[in-house]
């Protein structure tokens, strides 16, 4: 991959990833250390790392340790992706998903506050945050801790005159441990290719419209929102394609020489957002996005 161009720099800066061993992790350190950053990589566990990264073993809800590994490599940068994001687990773990997302980045932020204050830090909340003054409530548990998350680091940005500023991506798509919903269906053609099993796709609403975008783009736009990105501010990281999920599943089928079954659909609801003027534009259409997710499925386990 090429340099992206205007963002040269003095001196190799740090940039600490949190979750760096996650789907958005594993192409932000890549792409990172590519444009000649020193990255470290934050992890619960060692696996799945990107070759060449610095990486640090520690679970987020340690304050302690946390602390710690804030005071050693204060970085210059933060891009906080680590958290909990599956909607119907939260629904069995409330608590866990509050400690994971909001208490978490409240450690980070404290650490930050005290040994790295000048850092700029860019956290991803998502499309399902609510807006914390209207009166309908979150719908589950997951969407109350990414409200609370951008609540609380807005928050403290505003109180101890943090550099905090809040990315809110749409749909991200593309090669990697996903479990969104373009991974999931890719996931199963490459099985259902590899064992002839049955072949029942899905049981999704095809007429329900996302808008989707490359995980590749949104880690180029958090690394424009590092360098243009206001503080306080909630940036809607949603510049990719709308299409049903229809569409999609017609192009997953097309590369494929198999045939599927679909069961009765069920419908489902969420919101589109519009884009946000962040400065950055697709490099990779939906199609391109698709054949990638499903040759990192139909690779699995092929070393």
């Amino acid at each position: 991959m090429q340099k992206e161009r205007g963002f040269a720099k003095s001196k190799r800066e740090t940039i600490l990833i949190t979750g760096g061993n996650g789907f958005t992790g594993r192409h932000a350190c890549r792409y990172f250390m590519e444009n000649d950053y020193n990255v470290v990589s934050v992890v619960r566990s060692d696996v799945g790392e990107v070759q060449g990264v610095q990486v640090e073993i520690c679970d987020l809800t340690d304050a302690k340790r946390l602390n710690n590994l804030i005071k050693r490599i204060k970085p210059e940068y933060v891009l906080h992706l680590a958290g909990q994001s599956n909607a119907n687990e939260s629904w069995t773990a409330p608590i866990h998903y509050i400690d994971s997302n909001v208490m978490a980045t409240l450690f980070l932020l404290e650490a930050l506050r005290e040994h790295a204050p000048l850092c700029k830090v860019v956290i991803t909340g998502s499309i399902l945050q609510y807006p914390i003054n209207q009166s309908e409530l979150p719908p589950h548990p997951y969407s109350l801790s990414k409200t609370l998350q951008v609540f609380a680091a807005r928050s403290w940005a505003q109180y101890y005159d943090l550099n905090i500023v809040i990315a809110k991506p749409t749909n991200l798509i593309g090669p990697g441990p996903s479990t969104g919903v373009c991974s999931i269906l890719a996931e199963r053609i490459a099985h259902y290719e590899k064992t002839g099993e049955n072949k029942i796709l899905a049981n999704i609403d095809l007429e329900a419209e996302r808008v989707f975008l490359d995980v590749r783009d949104a880690v180029k736009a958090y690394h424009q929102l590092f360098i243009s990105g206001k503080t306080g501010h909630e940036y809607e990281v949603s510049f990719g394609t709308q299409a049903s999920l229809g569409k999609v599943v017609g192009i997953l089928s097309s590369l494929s020489h198999e045939s599927f079954e679909f069961p009765e659909t069920r419908k489902s609801i969420q919101r589109v957002y519009v884009d946000s003027d962040i400065g950055c534009s697709v490099s990779h259409t939906l199609e391109e996005s698709l054949v990638d997710t499903l040759k990192y499925f139909r690779n699995l386990g092929n070393g």
